[in-house]
């Protein structure tokens, strides 16, 4: 029999737990119910969860606190909630280690597929000592993933695993690249050479493309990939740093389907790969203080 995952729900909202927790009960998790960081604490001395759903905005000690205690004691997924989508950004939760993050009110579908990728993530990702080192981050996801959640939930779920297990995990093994996180709408891996982040990126794209996979009946799943360089360090199997920052910024300035380089990243690789970029002008990316230089692939082989 299939050990069912055990997810801690954190919430001080006891309505929203209870609705989460219930939601979560019904698709087959375990689920223990916390109404705040003290209470979390006692349930760690009885059972360690395989997921934390973490409320941010909680009065007697606040979610930030709690993803710290946890990276610490017990380094565990974490998915943060708040009720409000100018708290936190995105990458603000990435740097601090969250695996994922999401604006209460969520939809309970969508919420139950960051969870099931989330820890569809621990399976890909083998545990390493920490470390810190320069690395190539690669960040992507998928355009519109809420709506293909919400037109047909079972087709994206069933695609995107059919993606991950033939196209993108065995690529990743050739390429020599370490998927760590993996957030509702994509992924984020490292590789130790620029070189090999960006030609995967490219590999990928193509291999997407015409995959049957990616043709549902709400339409088809298409990627957009970014490429940055940076410090990272490693805890657990996660990476957090400004690596992991700017690669998701550089993400979001791609095209769907297409492949966006910072301007460090593509320094070290030009001249190296067979694809082409171009250059993507000056960028002002969310959170990074001054405007970058931006580098995008134009679909075709360097002649």
């Amino acid at each position: 029999m299939t050990k069912k995952n055990h997810i801690f729900v954190v919430d001080d909202e006891q309505d929203a737990r209870d609705m989460v927790g219930d939601y979560l009960t019904m698709h087959g998790f375990d689920v223990t119910l916390c109404d705040g960081g003290d209470s979390l604490r006692s349930a760690l001395r009885h059972a360690t969860p395989d997921l934390v759903l973490l409320d941010l905005n909680m009065p007697q000690e606040d979610g930030l606190s709690v993803i710290r205690f946890l990276k610490d004691e017990c380094p565990v997924p974490v998915i943060m909630l708040t009720a409000s989508a100018s708290t936190i950004d995105r990458v603000v939760g990435l740097e601090l280690g969250a695996d994922d993050y999401l604006a209460k009110p969520c939809e309970l579908r969508e919420l139950l597929a960051r969870v099931r990728s989330v820890l569809r993530r621990l399976k890909f990702s083998p545990a390493r000592m920490p470390d810190r080192r320069l690395a190539a981050i690669v960040s992507f996801d998928i355009v519109s993933f809420s709506r293909f959640i919400q037109e047909d939930e079972p087709g994206t779920l069933g695609a995107l695993d059919a993606l991950f297990g033939e196209v993108i995990s065995p690529s990743l093994l050739q390429a020599h690249g370490t998927l760590f996180k993996m957030l509702g709408d994509g992924a984020l891996v490292e590789f130790l050479s620029v070189v090999d982040a960006a030609a995967w990126a490219v590999e990928l794209q193509n291999k997407l493309r015409p995959h049957p996979r990616t043709r549902l009946s709400a339409g088809r799943l298409v990627f957009r990939v970014g490429v940055a360089v940076g410090d990272v360090i490693v805890n657990q199997t996660d990476r957090v740093g400004e690596g992991v920052t700017l690669a998701v910024r550089v993400q979001e300035c791609a095209e769907p389907g297409g492949v966006a380089l910072s301007d460090q990243a593509y320094q070290l690789i030009r001249g190296k790969t067979s694809a082409r970029f171009v250059d993507g002008g000056m960028r002002v990316l969310k959170g990074i203080a001054t405007p970058m230089h931006i580098w995008v692939w134009d679909g075709q082989e360097a002649g």
